[in-house]
């Protein structure tokens, strides 16, 4: 488990997270083979870049004062995001896969750090994040689904 002791901390650690999703994308357009999945990872990129910049622009003072959160799940940077897990000639559903499991880790993390907040204002900030993790998760099998029907 991870102790926070400041939403800023939280935000930063998150942020860190999601950029490390970004360079993913970044790397795996690079070095995938398959030139549907290029396409895919390019439009999934795209989107994410995005909602990262959305995330970045949160102020963690409009959220009440400071307050230490407990019991938030530990993850290593490695544990989260799949670095290593796409070959070169992956089709896209593996790509929307490893994706789905990042998202719905994040997804995991921000519900229960929101489970373990006093603070009205600090909860319902990540109740939002949640919702925007959800949004995410659909958006990709959405363009799964897209990509498998050929539209």
């Amino acid at each position: 488990m991870i102790a926070f002791k400041s939403l800023s901390e939280i935000l930063k650690t998150t942020v860190r997270w999601e950029d490390k999703l970004k360079d993913f994308y970044d790397v795996a357009e690079y070095a995938l083979k398959n030139e549907k999945s290029k396409i895919t990872v390019q439009m999934l990129r795209d989107k994410h870049v995005d909602k990262l910049e959305i995330l970045k622009r949160v102020d963690p003072l409009r959220y009440g004062k400071t307050e230490w959160v407990r019991y938030a799940p530990s993850y290593r940077d490695a544990d989260l995001i799949p670095v290593g897990k796409i070959r070169r000639d992956a089709e896209p559903g593996e790509i929307f896969e490893h994706l789905v499991d990042f998202e719905s880790k994040l997804k995991n993390i921000y519900s229960s750090i929101a489970d373990n907040l006093v603070s009205r204002e600090q909860k319902e900030l990540f109740e939002s994040l949640v919702l925007f993790k959800e949004e995410q998760i659909e958006e990709i099998r959405h363009l799964r689904e897209q990509t498998r029907s050929g539209t």
